[in-house]
């Protein structure tokens, strides 16, 4: 059996394990391979041997499994020498099989001529020679047409074998008809690869919640912002008090031309070890005590009217020096409804709660009147609405945006606050990987009302940096939890505890 390495580079380190028989890869305990990578599913890759062929298939994560670039879909796919595999946030693993080496070794042996009396080495592709009147049946012959159907045979035997395992793993489907396949030997192990429910995510999980509710908004457009005004008797909310064209100034002060590579992984990114998310479990412990005490995430507009009025969530000015926030890009003008599980969507009822909340913060949005009845205004409520977050993370995202402001002149972009339910499932609508959350038992973190994004795509590995570099220390002093998410939708994920008390780790 050849000898067969992995050369693993990831957050946590660069590392070198040989191939035995089969190691799976993801981020908990249930892999065999641990790897502290944030954007890995719990059981996200797994790379096996059948016979002499490597073969690698993705467990139906979260955010998949790359092969030389190109996605992989849940069949597995054979490895040669060199392939790259790439998974999860940053993590890189390249195969070495000593095929590489062999070939090279093989082409350098000169090859000896074959003495004029031998015939021809066959060429790959068999060509019949003409009849003759004088040609028939021989012994080359009957080889040759035995060969064939031999072939034939083994091709049929494996074609049969790739349809049972296929039916039995997949409600009777063959998903692989007509496609190529590695051969694949019944009587090993395959890995299993189940469809349930919840789209093969644990709605207990933070991170497969952050990883799959992490879908971006459109990008906000300043032209079709109002300016927002509040009333003389709201002093305390006199900081709202912004127009839109500051908004505007802001967004393309942050966006402008860099001097330097930015991206996704720019070079010379350094993500320190407090944000590799190590299972997020402060998140999840924070999480469970709300649930405990009693918080109810807002299914609908109606309820995040209703926690503005009561002041348990409370409104971020739209922008400032320092930050502007991008959301409400793809709020909708249409009527206001209401949201229950599994997907029900009403209209509001006169003289129903849902119908009282949204009506009296349309008479007093912070001494703003809008009417539900005229669309562009109910737009505007949604924006407004989705600017909000917990009281206690309103000092923690100043701080952070002063520091970044003082350092390079330019203001962060923050986007994702806090969300209710229906508008999440609305943006995650088209999203295979949307987190199908079952019940209003479910919490994700941007329905808590304590986590907001900093968006970092647009930012270079010094700007990067250096946010990292404050939110880990800001981590450390038991302020918040924060990690890097890669992806479509690059951001630094901040979370801040509702009561502000770091959970005892």
């Amino acid at each position: 059996m050849k000898d067969v390495k992995l050369h693993i580079d990831a957050p946590d380190g660069v590392r070198e394990i040989p191939l035995q028989d089969e190691v799976s890869i993801g981020r908990t305990p249930e892999s065999s391979v641990v790897i502290a990578d944030s954007g890995l599913s719990r059981r996200n890759t797994t790379i096996f041997r059948d016979g002499d062929d490597v073969l690698v298939v993705d467990e139906r994560s979260t955010n998949g499994t790359f092969l030389n670039g190109e996605k992989l879909d849940d069949r597995p796919r054979v490895l040669h020498d060199g392939d790259s595999i790439r998974l999860g946030s940053s993590t890189t693993i390249r195969i070495e099989t000593g095929e590489g080496r062999t070939a090279a070794a093989a082409a350098s042996t000169p090859v000896p001529e074959p003495p004029k009396s031998v015939e021809p080495q066959a060429t790959p592709t068999y060509t019949a020679p003409p009849p003759t009147a004088a040609s028939g049946p021989n012994t080359t012959t009957f080889l040759l047409i035995g060969a064939v159907a031999f072939t034939l045979l083994i091709v049929a035997g494996a074609g049969a074998a790739l349809l049972f395992s296929r039916q039995t793993s997949t409600s009777g489907t063959n998903a692989n008809a007509g496609l190529p396949t590695p051969k694949i030997d019944t009587a090993r192990r395959i890995p299993v690869r189940v469809i349930d429910p919840l789209g093969d995510q644990n709605e207990d999980d933070l991170d497969d919640l952050i990883a799959s509710w992490e879908t971006a908004e459109k990008e906000v457009d300043a032209s079709t912002i109002s300016d927002v005004t509040v009333g003389a008797d709201d002093a305390a909310e006199s900081d709202l008090n912004v127009p839109a064209s500051l908004l505007a100034d802001r967004q393309k002060k942050a966006l402008e031309p860099r001097d330097a590579e930015t991206g996704i992984r720019p070079a010379g990114l350094d993500v320190p070890k407090e944000l590799f998310g190590d299972g997020v479990i402060k998140q999840k412990a924070k999480l469970r005590e709300m649930k405990k005490d009693g918080y109810h995430q807002p299914l609908d507009f109606p309820d995040l009217a209703e926690k503005r009025l009561n002041k348990e969530l409370i409104e971020m000015p739209m922008a400032a020096e320092s930050y502007y926030l991008d959301v409400g890009g793809s709020a909708s003008d249409g009527p206001f409804q209401s949201f229950a599980f599994p997907n029900v969507h009403a209209d509001l009822v006169p003289g129903s709660p849902k119908m009282l909340a949204i009506g009296r913060l349309a008479d007093n949005f912070a001494g703003h009147k809008y009417d539900i009845n005229n669309p562009a205004d109910r737009k505007q409520m949604r924006v407004r609405l989705l600017r909000m977050f917990n009281p206690r993370a309103k000092p923690i995202l100043l701080e952070l945006a002063a520091a970044y402001y003082k350092q390079f002149n330019r203001p962060l972009r923050v986007t994702s606050l806090t969300r209710s339910m229906d508008y999440q499932i609305g943006l995650n609508a088209t999203n295979v990987n949307s987190f199908k959350v079952r019940d209003e038992n479910a919490l994700p973190p941007h329905t808590s009302g304590c986590a907001f994004d900093l968006a970092r795509k647009h930012m270079t590995a010094a700007e990067q940096n250096f946010v990292m570099k404050k939110l880990a220390e800001m981590e450390d002093a038991k302020k918040l939890d924060a990690l890097i998410e890669y992806g479509q939708n690059a951001c630094f994920h901040v979370f801040i505890y509702f009561d502000g008390i770091a959970p005892n780790m």
